[in-house]
């Protein structure tokens, strides 16, 4: 296993593993880094469920295995947590935020009363879709501001056709169009050039990882907005 580096000021101020390597491209160093961050740049951010904090951002101090960091939360709390594939980590997890893409939207009514449990959302073909996962797959998230009081701002997809896909819904929903939107999913693992997502055979279940039915999708990320080459992974 290749650990993550983690980028770290010495007591003169001097900066060290700030990047991981000399490649910029498209605006943006390729890969990252943990560390405080509060130092100058950018590193690797984490929603992060402390035992006996909370769940808040955090960054990464140390890893501990393949998926599991010792983290710091902003209360100052220290504990290590595992990757989760889900924007709710419970105790002892964190996730990773990955960007796949960001686009604009058109959002399909829905009408509880009706009987509608989802609605359907289709890509708005006057914006690009920018990043090099071109539509959702199911168990991805689509993260917005909300366009309806009615949908979360966090939502997992549920099924996909050939340039539309459908999301839950707990009330009606208004038609809306031109919705910015991002397509996201979790982090399993991280090295300072490539993240793992929590792809499937189609027997894994969110937070598990058997080696039996474990076949993640690996990409090339940065520290900046996903392009047709790399993905966004958090940062601050």
């Amino acid at each position: 296993m290749t650990k993550l580096k983690i980028t770290k000021t010495d007591s003169s101020g001097q900066i060290h593993d700030r990047y991981t390597s000399q490649q910029y491209i498209n605006g943006a160093y390729v890969g990252g880094t943990g560390g405080n961050t509060s130092q100058t740049g950018r590193q690797i951010q984490g929603q992060t469920n402390i035992v006996g904090s909370s769940s808040q951002q955090g960054y990464i101090v140390r890893q501990k295995g393949i998926h599991k960091f010792l983290v710091q939360d902003g209360a100052n709390k220290t504990g290590v947590c595992t990757l989760v594939n889900s924007p709710s980590p419970a105790a002892g997890q964190m996730n990773i935020l990955v960007t796949l893409n960001t686009a604009a939207a058109n959002i399909a009514s829905a009408n509880i009363a009706g009987g509608a449990s989802q609605t359907t959302v289709t890509y708005d073909t006057r914006t690009a879709v920018t990043g090099p996962v071109q539509l959702p797959r199911v168990g991805d998230y689509v993260v917005w501001t909300s366009p309806s009081a009615n949908i979360g701002a966090v939502v997992q997809v549920i099924g996909v056709t050939s340039n539309s896909f459908t999301i839950g819904t707990i009330g009606n929903v208004p038609a809306s169009n031109g919705v910015a939107v991002s397509t996201c999913t979790y982090a399993s693992r991280i090295n300072n050039k490539f993240v793992y997502d929590f792809g499937n055979d189609g027997n894994l279940t969110a937070g598990t990882i058997s080696s039996n039915t474990y076949n993640p999708n690996k990409f090339r990320y940065h520290l900046a907005a996903p392009d047709s080459t790399f993905v966004q992974v958090q940062y601050a």
